[in-house]
């Protein structure tokens, strides 16, 4: 039997996905089942399977009222990456293989060479200045050990991540700054090279928020929820609509004749109420943290540009008493490989200033997005343009950057502009505003 169900329900597969072709990806289930004579419930079964392979958009038909799936055409494998995406992905992992291998080495090089150098510039300093008892020298090597001897406290490959408040007055998530800031050196020299630790992003962090937020409102959610939990624009919150209706047993039925809602009833039963699940954290609150080239302190900056310095002056000086006296083999470990290492210590971190300029305005025009997308999702709208940057508070430096994320958000959040009685643009937004009322 259940071979013969298994066969039933992949030619009813094949026979959707033919209508879906030819009506070039745009299908009602109602016209899914006049194409085909299947049953709703075999069209529905069938298109859920669809949704499950195809990457799909799931709206209201605004001439029928009913729903309609829309899915790219030709038909577009879910969670297929493009070369971008696949080269992005590498790149990243040959990083992330890089700092590794470069952090490990920096133990080796900045600590281990300090140390090295440290001792043959005594054995020369004694060496010339036996009877001299008052000698300046050794106080300054006393403060290198000593920023060496610290450099040896290693801290928690863990941390805790908590919050924090940006000079917009915005909170961020970062990871938890220790107590005793003496023995956060070795992560500082980290910092200063790569920059500070991001807390990682859990891919399905939406989704368990998409979740916990259709629990919270009577076990619905539209597309327009999705935006303000989210902040993506229309056709990717009815992308993700499509995909949660699908993935977590979700039913699509039009409300009021032109609102598209997800019911997801088996969400709400529940028998371990412990059991934490997604944080609802709306859009305009998820502040990413602000890029920084090392994140530390100038004064611990000095310290470690000194430290490095001080390996990079002493390889030179070095290299052709090795290379003269020396093997090879002893004067590339001696000199040439701490000179190399010392180089790519500062030139990695100068390299990536241009991009941390670039994040850190990406950043800042997201922030601006936010705080017009606030004014929007409150229902303050109708507003002028004007109105709108008054009340989102954008500086008067800003109004302009603000005004093209205005004129993009109008657009991706399917926004109107309509004159009033003494002819002033008003702005509104009457599907996102009728979608956040459904509870």
């Amino acid at each position: 039997m259940s071979k013969t169900v298994s066969s039933s329900e992949e030619k009813n597969l094949l026979a959707i996905e033919k209508v879906v072709e030819r009506a070039k990806g745009k299908i009602t289930p109602e016209d899914a089942a006049s194409a085909t004579g299947l049953s709703i419930n075999e069209v529905q079964d069938a298109l859920s399977r669809l949704v499950e392979l195809y990457e799909c958009r799931v709206t209201m038909n605004p001439e029928k009222g009913s729903v309609q799936f829309i899915f790219p055409f030709p038909f577009q494998k879910r969670g297929r990456k493009t070369f971008k995406e696949i080269a992005t992905v590498v790149l990243a992992v040959l990083w992330k293989a890089f700092q590794v291998v470069y952090k490990a080495a920096i133990g080796v090089v900045l600590i281990v060479y300090t140390v090295v150098f440290i001792v043959i510039l005594l054995a020369v300093m004694f060496g010339t200045s036996r009877d001299r008892d008052d000698n300046p020298i050794g106080d300054i090597i006393g403060g290198l050990l000593r920023a060496i001897f610290e450099a040896m406290f290693w801290t928690s490959v863990l941390q805790p991540v908590q919050y924090e408040v940006d000079r917009s007055g915005y909170k961020y998530r970062t990871y938890q700054k220790d107590k005793n800031k003496g023995k956060n050196f070795i992560k500082s020299v980290y910092s200063f090279v790569f920059g500070p630790d991001r807390p990682v992003y859990d891919y399905l962090a939406d989704a368990k928020e998409a979740i916990a937020f259709i629990r919270k409102n009577n076990g619905k959610i539209t597309a327009g929820h999705i935006i303000a939990l989210t902040g993506v624009n229309y056709p990717e919150a009815e992308r993700r609509l499509a995909e949660y209706a699908t993935k977590y047993k979700g039913e699509l039925h039009i409300v009021d004749d032109e609102i598209l809602v997800a019911d997801f009833t088996q969400l709400l039963n529940t028998t371990n109420p412990p059991i934490e699940g997604g944080k609802i954290e709306f859009y305009v609150d998820e502040i990413e943290p602000p890029y920084q080239l090392t994140g530390n302190t100038a004064g611990r900056n000095g310290a470690i540009i000194a430290m490095n310095s001080f390996n990079l002056i002493m390889s030179f000086v070095l290299y052709p008493i090795t290379s003269t006296y020396f093997s090879s083999t002893v004067a590339f470990f001696i000199s040439i490989f701490p000179l190399v290492f010392s180089i790519t210590f500062f030139l990695i971190p100068l390299a990536r200033i241009p991009y941390v300029m670039i994040k850190e305005k990406k950043r800042k025009l997201n922030i601006l997005r936010k705080k017009i997308f606030d004014v929007i999702v409150s229902g303050q709208v109708p507003l002028t343009a004007e109105q709108i940057i008054v009340y989102a508070k954008i500086n008067q430096s800003d109004k302009s950057n603000a005004m093209s994320v205005l004129e993009k958000l109008i657009i991706d959040l399917e926004g109107k502009i309509e004159l009033d009685e003494s002819g002033k643009a008003l702005i509104h937004f009457p599907r996102l505003t009728k979608e956040l009322q459904i509870k």
